[in-house]
């Protein structure tokens, strides 16, 4: 076959050959490493290369001679430390200029090989899939993951401390290729895309394969079931990258907008900012001075082909959380994390600047942007210029993020100035501890953090600043976590007093004292080929006042949640909660009091895997002093690879003293994928609580990272008698890098 040929070449050899008996964990020139452990990592060195391989998906051996042959990987999961189901060859090799990684992925049933996943950053987890990490700063925490299915789509992701941004996009290539023996897959990654220190030697490196039809990962280094890939503190060693260079680092990225905004609410005319057609320049400049360190400029920011939020109704008091989905706020974002929040009290959240609290964008005039690392410290910087509005003459806002690396732990300091509001003189400082040790006890992981926070406020005495929060507010908290595969738990506690108020940061719920307490237990019945896991689960949630009173209350319990090897799923569900309301809800009345409430809830799910799938869960109990009756269902559908749609529909019956409310959400999508840079996407969204429908179709045309050309059409529905269409707004938007 062609991997034994390439097989034959002069390159180093990073474990025994491909006709050993049990592949086991990867063997270096310098003898055997143990991938379970910190101190005994696999190490393989890297092969240089005068010439570059094409990247065709093709694997031509006088291309890959000088390639450094990884053969040897050990099954992760369902198996821990098994030898592989199927045989998988990786190469290795660089030209100084860029990272290239080509696999090739046998596998002796070809026909049950999975590739659904078409478009750039779809979800390739369903898929057959190769994947690799790195780690540049060999810090044991941060790096880039890489993926690539059969159909060469393409999803990469950063990486810091254990969490994964998904939403980044950076700068690489791949192309993949079938054939009767199984897959092939080539990348290449130019070094101008990462961050590294151009005097470290070994890069933090692992890779995998994913084999969904029994839902086996087949990994380099430590392949254990309670890490994934992205736990990079115990990722292997590649060694021999002295030498690689990014280039100038210079890359210029001119855009313009042609977009036309008609809005049927005025049908004359008159107004033109509700009828007008325009083109608005914009240009986003990165420089890497170093390549440990990138900065980035924004001129006259433009985010309308950002994808649009999906729709969700508020059934709570408090408001929603939406995650950041624009390139400028993505890059780098994870440097400015703070810790290990996820939602309520995070002091930084980037859609503060540029969007309203309905997700609407407003106007940056510029923005500017440091991030990178010296030694063992970490450091991001945020300055944003906001455009005048409503009144609210144009506004700084900034925002500063340190850390220094204590192994795999961290610790830093956050600080943030400016009211996108206007409403006066904001500040925030906060400092974090966060401790990750992904080799505590036998190879298990432990995390914690601790953190405090405290803002300043001082509105202005005008009517912009009336309702701001004024003076000093704290909010602190600290959590530990035991996050294995058998067992799991997390015990956390949060304080946010009254005057907390984050002017660039999320808060949703101040004035109190959280507690949280999560346990699950998993069990992998070996004896039943058809079940892979049993799961069951209890979550615990203390809401009080500063003063103590219970103000919610939950406690959950999933008696049972079940998995087969194709991921399908059951779950059973039982729930009790306390509730003290004080303030009104947005959507429906509940009279002011105390209640306490159950339900019961049954969720099943058909793997995605299959031509058809999706999930239905219905739920039924109390709800205040009524009763609620929950249906969410989704059905996907896959046409092949190149058409796939979805559909999901969520009814929530309420039945309530104060007044019954049915709310309806409804949610269409149909995907159209020519080829994994070429996509046209329609999102289709309906609620009854607002009477409107929302379309928003997007073609988006990756002529080559950087330079890529998007149609997109946004459509608003009155529903309320009949179906009339308010708003249409049509734009294209092209922008062409040149990297230097």
């Amino acid at each position: 076959m062609l991997a034994a040929g390439l097989a034959l070449g002069p390159g180093p050899v990073a474990t025994a050959s491909a006709g050993a008996e049990a592949p086991g964990p990867a063997r270096s020139p310098g003898g055997v490493h143990d991938a379970s452990s910190r101190l005994d990592r696999p190490r393989v060195e890297i092969g240089w290369t005068d010439e570059a391989p094409t990247v065709d998906g093709r694997l031509e051996p006088d291309e890959w001679a000088d390639a450094a042959r990884i053969d040897g990987l050990a099954q992760a999961l369902p198996d821990e430390g098994a030898a592989p189901t199927q045989h998988t060859i990786v190469y290795v090799l660089t030209d100084g200029r860029s990272l290239y990684v080509a696999a090739r992925l046998e596998d002796t049933e070809p026909g049950r090989i999975v590739a659904a996943a078409m478009a750039r950053d779809a979800n390739t987890l369903l898929d057959d899939r190769f994947a690799f990490t790195i780690d540049p700063f060999l810090d044991r925490q941060n790096g880039y993951l890489f993926e690539v299915n059969p159909n060469g789509a393409r999803r990469d992701a950063l990486v810091e401390g254990g969490r994964v941004e998904a939403s980044w996009d950076g700068r690489w290539y791949a192309r993949a290729s079938r054939d009767a023996g199984g897959w092939t897959v080539e990348i290449a990654v130019p070094f101008a895309t990462l961050a590294f220190d151009p005097a470290g030697d070994v890069w933090g490196f692992n890779l995998e394969r994913g084999l969904p039809r029994r839902q086996e990962s087949d990994r380099w280094a430590d392949p254990v079931r309670q890490r994934d890939l992205t736990a990079m503190g115990t990722a292997g060693d590649l060694v021999g990258l002295r030498g690689a260079r990014q280039g100038l680092g210079l890359q210029v990225m001119p855009q313009a907008t042609l977009r036309r905004v008609d809005d049927v609410d005025d049908p004359i005319g008159t107004n033109d900012r509700r009828h007008y057609s325009r083109i608005d320049p914009s240009l986003d400049v990165f420089y890497k001075p170093r390549p440990s360190l990138t900065t980035a400029l924004t001129v006259n920011t433009d985010f309308g082909e950002t994808e649009v939020d999906e729709r969700v109704v508020n059934l709570s008091r408090f408001a929603l959380f939406f995650p950041e989905k624009r390139d400028f706020f993505l890059q780098d974002a994870l440097v400015f994390d703070f810790g290990d929040l996820a939602e309520n009290g995070r002091p930084f959240f980037s859609r503060r600047i540029g969007l309203d609290a309905d997700g609407r964008p407003r106007g940056i005039t510029a923005g500017a942007k440091a991030t990178g690392r010296v030694g063992r410290v970490k450091f991001g910087l945020l300055d944003v210029v906001l455009d005048e509005r409503d009144e609210v003459p144009a506004r700084n806002v900034a925002v500063a993020r340190g850390a220094v690396n204590l192994g795999e732990s961290t610790l830093g300091a956050i600080a943030t100035h400016g009211d996108p509001e206007g409403r006066g003189e904001s500040f925030l400082v906060g400092t974090d501890l966060v401790y990750r040790n992904n080799d505590f006890r036998d190879g298990q992981s432990l995390r914690g953090s601790a953190w405090i926070q405290a803002s300043l406020n001082d509105p202005d005495t005008g009517p912009r600043g009336a309702g701001a929060v004024s003076g000093t507010g704290l909010a602190y908290g600290a959590a530990l976590a035991w996050p294995n595969d058998r067992t799991n738990w997390r015990l956390a506690g949060l304080v946010f007093e009254d005057d907390f108020a984050p002017a660039l940061g999320f808060t949703n719920r101040v004035g109190i004292r959280q507690y949280e307490a999560d346990y699950r237990r998993r069990w992998r019945p070996a004896q039943l080929a058809w079940l892979q896991t049993i799961d069951s689960s209890v979550e615990g949630r203390l809401v009080t006042g500063l003063s103590s009173e219970v103000q919610t209350g939950r406690l959950s319990f999933a008696v049972v949640e079940l998995r087969n090897p194709a991921q399908d799923g059951l779950r059973v569900q039982v729930q009790h909660q306390y509730e003290r309301v004080e303030t009104p809800f947005a959507n429906f009345d509940v009279a002011m009091g105390e209640y306490h409430f159950d339900d019961v809830s049954l969720r099943l799910e058909a793997s995605r895997n299959r031509p058809v799938g999706g999930r239905v869960q219905v739920l039924y109990g109390d709800f205040f002093d009524g009763t609620r009756t929950q249906v969410v269902s989704e059905l996907a559908l896959r046409f092949g690879r190149h058409v796939q749609t979805g559909i999901e529909y969520q009814l929530d019956d309420l039945r309530l003293p104060g007044g019954d409310a049915t709310i309806q959400q409804l949610r269409a999508r149909l995907s159209l994928l020519f080829t994994p840079d070429l996509s046209w996407v329609t999102l289709v969204q309906y609620d009854d609580v607002s009477d409107s429908i929302g379309v928003n179709s997007r073609v988006r045309w990756i002529i080559e990272d950087g330079r890529e050309l998007f149609l997109v059409l946004n459509q608003a529905y009155d529903a309320a008698q009949g179906v009339r269409l308010v708003r249409s707004a049509p734009l294209v938007k092209l922008q062409w890098s040149f990297r230097f």
